[in-house]
């Protein structure tokens, strides 16, 4: 008769430690999350996604998530730099509405310290507008998302989009052609060099 041996299995829970993860300085490098993991290693190069209302505390950001990667372990805690943001879905669908126009520009920008980023903005009009006027206000948004990032380091570019000071500037170009309704960046990604 065989006799089966029962194997041992290493509960692989046990072998992991639990890091604390941190945002950047530039959001004030407050604990937004943990992480387990078996060697401090393996975090570098994770995503977390957090709503930005954790970081700020204020429940008007709870439609923007943050995407912060971890670049630096350090003991127990992980320290994260910015790598995106995006506005939720639901809070850019309410925006569109019959007999209203949305202009979208989708925009690669290089900021005055070299680092480059992909915009998404969106403009949404009260009324309905012709394409003669569509085509003035993309060109436009183009040229204004240019020179802001031209004007602005990697930080203050990201803090203008996230708090609004950016579509605010955009907006005040656009209200002469056109009756603006609202102007949001939807979307911004570190577009990484390969």
């Amino acid at each position: 008769m065989v006799v089966v041996k029962k194997r041992k299995t290493a509960d692989a829970w046990k072998r992991k430690e639990w890091f604390t993860i941190y945002s950047p300085k530039s959001f004030e490098e407050k604990e937004i999350g943990t992480t387990p993991a078996t060697e401090p290693d393996k975090l570098i190069n994770r995503i977390l996604e957090v709503p930005l209302r954790e970081i700020t505390g204020n429940i008007a950001h709870q439609f923007i998530k943050m995407w912060f990667r971890i670049v630096e372990v350090k003991g127990k805690n992980a320290h994260t730099q910015f790598d995106g943001f995006e506005l939720v879905r639901e809070y850019l669908r309410r925006n569109v509405r019959r007999r209203r126009s949305m202009i979208r520009v989708v925009r690669q920008v290089e900021t005055n310290d070299k680092k480059k980023l992909s915009i998404t903005v969106y403009t949404f009009t009260a009324r309905k507008i012709d394409t003669s006027k569509k085509n003035l206000i993309r060109k436009i948004m183009i040229n204004a998302i240019d020179r802001i990032a031209k004007e602005n380091n990697f930080e203050n570019l990201v803090q203008k989009m996230i708090f609004g000071t950016m579509p605010a500037e955009i907006f005040k170009e656009l209200k002469p052609i056109a009756q603006i309704k609202r102007v949001e960046i939807s979307k911004c990604t570190m577009v990484s060099e390969k």
